[in-house]
């Protein structure tokens, strides 16, 4: 199969469970002000204003925070304007309160020549020497095959983060979903969600 010359993609996803976050330049007033409304209501549900949560995640993380909704929308902002070509930053607001949790998704094109190591690509080569990444393959009916691996490592602080990354490679081209976090709690939670966000990504390959 010849290498494709171009890809198109989108993200198959919707509010209120995912927010694709735009680069600053294509942010508008109507989406600032649809996003600041719909925060404060996910914020509202989290402490219970419109019914008690009755499920396991908000049992687990529902409490009494108060969120910035405009500082929060630059905290997502800020990092979207630091990605690069054929990547996006999508916003998991589906945790009680542990929202928004983000996701950055990259496309390539695969180098037929020289294909990038799908481990190494999904970060299974790092993590602490007393705790291996963690290896598994990508669900059946995401679109493809690849590895999904999870990792913790230490930063200069001596924090512990979470790294849980997804691989797919189809049709000559590798898609990844990657999240990393220093709640820990929070991993068993979001990860499966992480993983199922490759299947969202649709890709459209030009030969």
């Amino acid at each position: 199969m010849p290498a494709p010359s171009a890809v198109s993609s989108r993200l198959d996803v919707e509010l209120p469970e995912w927010l694709v976050v735009p680069r600053p330049e294509d942010v508008t007033t109507a989406w600032r002000t649809e996003v600041e409304a719909l925060f404060t209501v996910i914020a509202e549900v989290d402490r219970g204003e419109h019914g008690a949560l009755d499920d396991d995640d908000g049992a687990l993380f529902a409490g009494t925070r108060h969120v910035d909704t405009r500082a929060t929308i630059e905290d997502l902002l800020a990092p979207a304007a630091s990605l690069g070509d054929g990547q996006w930053l999508v916003a998991g607001l589906g945790v009680p309160d542990r929202w928004p949790l983000p996701v950055v998704v990259s496309v390539e094109i695969v180098d037929l020549l020289a294909p990038a190591d799908l481990l190494t690509l999904a970060g299974a080569t790092g993590g602490l020497p007393t705790d291996p990444p963690q290896v598994d393959e990508l669900p059946e009916g995401l679109g493809g095959e690849g590895p999904v691996v999870t990792r913790y490592d230490i930063d200069d602080d001596g924090a512990i983060w979470a790294t849980v990354c997804a691989v797919r490679r189809q049709d000559g081209i590798d898609t990844r979903v990657l999240w990393r976090t220093r709640d820990l709690d929070v991993v068993p939670v979001f990860a499966p969600a992480v993983v199922a966000l490759v299947g969202c990504v649709v890709n459209e390959v030009s030969a």
